[in-house]
């Protein structure tokens, strides 16, 4: 125990649990080694959500790539992204090699793991360490999974998993979906009842947002539809988008979260007679999981003409924004010939100016890399066998 931690620890212990509880989550977790009272008190329920309220929101820029995880230096002032030096393996868990990654949802830093397995999820906190192995049951092949928490007054966050399948039957252009809620306290899966109305396959990568999951799903002979999951009530709820897709000439590849309050969507569109360009919208309040009328405002939008002739661009299945900074990290993928793609990252700054940093030649046709503004934090995963109180009041009644 060093000189330091001694003088702290003859402070007044409330006066302790203040300063630390302004201290980043990644810093905490390297302090919790010092000392078994400090181990003890960074796991405490109270003090995660004290945590969580009261220090400054770091930010990480995570990439998928190749199955494998990796951190990434973006400096958006400088608008300067280092490929070589700074693409790092993550903190991991035992064999993390053998796992291969093929899908992530963050929520509430915490990272839900998939390697196409019919067998197993992964729930992993990259910060604190934390693992908890899930098994699959009633696994389908058009299957995405996504991790949420009820909206309550309790200290602790009752974790859930979203299963969500769309499964063709007898008639193929009609699939029908089939949905399961895994709950960590029982450690098992059930139906559920509440399933969306005409809706079919997912057609972006899901967002979480203050334990509410978002995603994009195609509607039978209809425009797309932005879906969102409410882990407290269970309920599917249909949001509105700033424009509908129209086929191939515009369409709503990305999702993504702003500052843990607001969503953003990206669009691509191509009509005939004008140059193509993508554009960003967001919501204009933090009240998104309070009603199904969302406002939209435009944050950016980006010809793909001779000027910025981004052809990766076009390609952008993931991507975040700096409201402040008023730009943009998009990840995609140049096409340079048939067999020859190459992982890029692009910055689009003020003015419309683009950056293009190439991170690595792109080998797996059918996995895509993706960016992901990770957030980090001290949540802990429900470990099995611990009910909370309010399933405790419910198994006495």
């Amino acid at each position: 125990m060093t000189k330091e931690t001694l003088r702290l620890l003859d402070l007044p212990w409330d006066l302790v649990v203040e300063i630390i509880s302004r201290v980043p989550a990644t810093c905490l977790s390297r302090l919790r080694f010092t000392c078994k009272r400090w181990n003890a008190l960074i796991k405490d329920e109270e003090f995660i959500k004290k945590h969580l309220d009261k220090t400054a929101k770091q930010h990480m820029v995570l990439m998928l790539r190749d199955f494998m995880f990796y951190s990434m230096h973006v400096n958006l002032h400088d608008m300067f992204v280092d490929p070589q030096t700074s693409l790092v393996n993550l903190k991991s868990f035992n064999n993390s090699e053998r796992f291969g990654f093929r899908k992530i949802f963050h929520c509430d830093g915490l990272l839900l793991c998939h390697n196409g397995s019919r067998i197993t999820l992964v729930v992993w906190n990259p910060c604190t360490g934390q693992i908890r192995r899930v098994q699959l049951s009633d696994y389908k092949c058009n299957t995405e999974f996504f991790l949420g928490y009820e909206n309550n007054k309790s200290c602790r966050q009752t974790y859930k998993i979203l299963r969500y399948s769309w499964v063709y039957r007898d008639n193929f252009h009609h699939p029908v979906v089939e949905c399961g809620i895994y709950d960590f306290g029982s450690c098992s899966w059930r139906d559920l009842d509440d399933i969306p109305p005409k809706c079919n396959s997912i057609t972006s990568k899901g967002v979480s947002l203050k334990g509410n999951a978002y995603w994009t799903v195609a509607k039978d002979k209809e425009e797309d539809v932005l879906l969102s999951f409410d882990f407290s009530t269970e309920r599917f709820w249909a949001l509105s988008i700033p424009f509908a897709s129209i086929g191939i000439d515009c369409r709503l590849t990305a999702l993504s979260v702003v500052r843990e309050e607001r969503l953003a969507v990206l669009y691509n569109m191509r009509f005939t007679g004008h140059p193509p360009k993508i554009e960003i919208w967001m919501t204009t309040d933090d009240k998104i999981d309070q009603t199904k009328v969302v406002s939209w405002s435009k944050f950016l939008s980006l010809e793909l003409d001779e000027n910025n002739p981004q052809k990766g661009l076009s390609s952008v299945t993931s991507f975040f924004i700096d409201e402040e900074k008023k730009a943009a990290v998009l990840c995609g993928l140049e096409y340079r010939n048939k067999r020859n793609m190459v992982t890029n990252v692009y910055i689009v700054g003020e003015d419309n100016l683009v950056m293009k940093i190439p991170v690595g030649e792109y080998r797996l046709q059918f996995l895509r890399p993706a960016i992901y503004n990770y957030v980090p934090s001290l949540a802990r995963i429900q470990e099995r066998g611990v009910m909370t109180r309010k399933r405790k009041r419910k198994n006495r009644h």
